[in-house]
């Protein structure tokens, strides 16, 4: 339904026969989300048009994502709100009022959103990921949990530290199981890879640690320091309730 039945056919615009071509029918995704939901893993899904949203409901899946080409598209957004259903939205190719905009509008619909920052060129190269957008979007809208949907190669395990470490908290990463007849694009990963990039995010998270507590990690922390620290010694014999002078001592 999401395209238009005149360009079906259309070989001019790479996604049309991609989308036909993988397309799947409502009993295959009841098998994906039953398959999901089997392995505890709560499901997500990204409607283009919405016919996609009433699937979307039919399923039951846990979560909405909103793609970036379709943050502006305000009657499927309208229809996205009315779901009630979380909701993940990405930014890729968006200015900062756009943002705005997306911002405000899923605001004052009372949807429970995350923003995600998004560059959307594939595979995004490591000097445009702009990933200090991350910061920016917390700085913003400091009340929103704030994402970051990657396109970097999937090789890349540095993005997703830094990504962390600028205060992105929901992650989205395209994955991929090669076969011989199809190979994965250049922004997906194969398993052995996802495990790398997970294994990068916990690295993250230990490195920097708990969030807005600023007490010593463990006791061996301030033994270590007091070991250092000068001790304060009397220079002579001192009476109880004498008042201590600075020549009494010494450090």
């Amino acid at each position: 339904t999401f395209i238009h039945p005149n360009f079906r056919q259309s070989k001019e615009y790479k996604h049309i026969p991609r989308f036909i071509s993988t397309a799947l029918t409502k009993t295959d995704f009841k098998k994906l989300v039953r398959e999901a939901e089997e392995e505890e893993f709560l499901t997500i899904a990204t409607p283009f048009d919405e016919a996609s949203v009433d699937t979307i409901e039919d399923l039951d899946i846990d979560i909405i994502k909103i793609a970036s080409c379709s943050a502006q598209d305000w009657p499927l957004l309208e229809r996205i709100a009315e779901s009630g259903k979380p909701v993940v939205s990405s930014t890729g190719g968006l200015s900062i009022q756009q943002v705005d905009n997306v911002v405000s509008f899923l605001e004052h619909r009372g949807v429970d959103f995350a923003l995600m920052h998004c560059v959307s060129i594939y595979p995004t190269p490591a000097h445009k990921l702009h990933l200090e957008r991350i910061r920016l979007f917390k700085d913003r809208y400091p009340h929103i949990t704030i994402g970051y949907s990657t396109h970097e190669d999937p090789d890349n395990v540095d993005a997703v530290k830094i990504a962390y470490a600028n205060g992105a908290r929901v992650f989205e990463r395209h994955v991929g199981v090669e076969t011989k007849d199809i190979k994965l694009n250049a922004y997906s990963s194969r398993p052995e890879q996802i495990r790398r990039w997970l294994e990068a995010h916990a690295v993250a998270v230990s490195i920097l640690g708990p969030q807005n507590v600023m007490e010593p990690d463990d006791e061996d922390e301030s033994d270590q320091l007091a070991l250092q620290m000068r001790g304060i010694y009397a220079r002579k014999k001192l009476k109880k309730g004498e008042k201590i002078k600075r020549d009494d001592v010494f450090f």
